[in-house]
């Protein structure tokens, strides 16, 4: 049985689920979610896709899900051009040290028009603060994996100096500690 912190950190992740569920729901199946693997100890690889009931994973490492599976990397994805109606990344863009490779491969892997969801942490004092604590006592598995700190907005600053895709939506989560973003592939 899970614990109170256990509890929390799914009840944290399966809220952020919720919000990018609405934000492609009426969008076609033909979707892709990077860095599908378990989001935390307490939960299991694929838990968005299953959240979800549809889509294909990729991740660094590989996992064990029920739906389409391949190993690759936000920077290499393992498919053919235009293949996705919609892609996710799910607290993922913080773990590498080059977005901007990442969003053109996120870009060639879009159909035109396409969706790609992402949320972040949203590096202000209060995350900082917040990522502080839980690194010194419950979240010490994710210790010095966040490569890329940016606030929200940086990322925004980013997302148009690319000029791939276009903003659609910004979503603030657990008080402005993640940011979600909703972007169209131009």
């Amino acid at each position: 049985m899970d614990g109170p912190i256990d509890a929390l950190r799914k009840k944290h992740h399966y809220g952020r689920y919720n919000i990018v569920r609405g934000l492609i729901s009426g969008k076609g199946k033909k979707l892709l979610d990077i860095g599908c693997g378990a989001p935390a100890s307490c939960m299991r690889d694929g838990s968005f896709l299953r959240s979800l009931g549809y889509g294909e994973g990729i991740d660094i490492v590989p996992r064990k899900i029920e739906f389409p599976f391949k190993m690759g990397s936000i920077t290499d994805i393992p498919y053919p051009d235009r293949r996705f109606e919609v892609v996710t990344a799910i607290e993922v863009m913080e773990h590498i040290d080059n977005p901007l490779d990442a969003f053109r491969e996120i870009h060639r892997v879009l159909k035109d028009e396409g969706m790609y969801v992402m949320s972040t942490p949203n590096n202000n004092r209060f995350f900082l603060t917040f990522w502080w604590f839980w690194e010194k006592s419950f979240g010490q598995e994710w210790h010095h994996t966040h490569l890329t700190t940016y606030t929200k907005r940086q990322w925004l600053e980013m997302i148009h100096k690319t000029g791939l895709f276009r903003i659609r939506k910004v979503v603030n989560y657990w008080g402005g500690i993640n940011t979600i973003y909703q972007l169209e592939k131009i």
